[in-house]
């Protein structure tokens, strides 16, 4: 048997050594990917045998979608983190930073998934005392998490550990800074107009598939996922262009061209017009 209990399972050695090695690195962030990944098993069941809408569609669909969206967020965190020098990692403020990122985010997830099961909305609503005070409070706990998430992004640029290129640090670091911030502050303007939808018809029935954008107005839910999965494509494109002459300049015209990207879909949804019209 393996060391880690995978090879057996039908899971080849050098995915059981990349899982082991990435969880690894940051156990917390890991530790809180998986359990994120472990709650859309029941969320996916329920799922499929129960029958109730919001929005024209089913109850559970928000939160597998949230669910799955934190996991992504913490294994790419966890998987950056060796790069942030080794004596920086160690400081009780940097600990206490990524122990603040996976309470936040956890309790995010427990309180969607929680009102998913009263087939109740989670965002914007503000119908009861208690949803009047938790959703703001929502906004506080995200604005305090994508700010630590950004900070990490600046703690990798300062760093110099980690055996990587100076080019792929500065992509990962940028990636990580930009996408906290694109994110957040799209969804902190779409939080502002109490709903996700300008125009058209004010229902997730007929959406894109699988992402379930709106069709017939604007859904500022476009701009908010293109900003934040900078985290994800910048590195690999600095990855990818690492050790070219003109690497750094690619980079900085990638980060250009995905700030320009968010913001022109976040505008077009502002105007009202669907990403990707029937």
């Amino acid at each position: 048997m393996s060391p880690t209990g995978l090879e057996g399972a039908g899971t080849s050695p050098r995915a059981a050594g990349l899982f082991e090695a990435w969880r690894r690195r940051e156990p917390t962030l890991a530790a809180f990917a998986l359990l994120m990944v472990a709650a859309t098993v029941p969320t996916l069941i329920a799922m499929a045998v129960d029958v109730r809408t919001f929005n024209g569609i089913n109850v559970w669909i928000k939160p597998f979608k949230f669910q799955a969206s934190v996991a992504i967020y913490l294994a790419t965190v966890a998987w950056f983190w060796p790069y942030i020098d080794a004596a920086i990692r160690a400081r009780g403020v940097v600990r206490a930073g990524v122990w603040t990122l996976c309470i936040f985010l956890f309790l995010e997830i427990a309180y969607i998934t929680y009102r998913a099961a009263l087939a109740e909305g989670s965002h914007f609503n503000t119908s009861t005392p208690i949803a009047a005070v938790v959703y703001p409070l929502m906004g506080v706990a995200i604005l305090i998490a994508v700010s630590i998430g950004a900070w990490i992004g600046v703690l990798i640029l300062r760093s110099t550990e980690g055996g990587i290129s100076a080019n792929l640090r500065f992509a990962i670091g940028a990636g990580l800074l930009a996408g906290n911030i694109l994110g957040g502050a799209s969804g902190a303007v779409m939080s502002s107009y109490g709903s996700h939808w300008i125009g058209g018809v004010h229902n997730d029935a007929g959406g894109l598939l699988f992402f379930g954008w709106s069709r017939t107005g604007g859904d500022p839910r476009v701009a908010h996922f293109i900003g934040l999965h900078a985290m994800q494509a910048i590195p690999v494109i600095g990855y990818v262009v690492q050790r070219r002459a003109a690497g750094r300049m690619i980079i900085w015209a990638a980060l250009v061209l995905w700030t320009a990207i968010t913001a022109a879909t976040f505008i077009q949804a502002l105007l009202g017009r669907p990403l990707l019209p029937p």
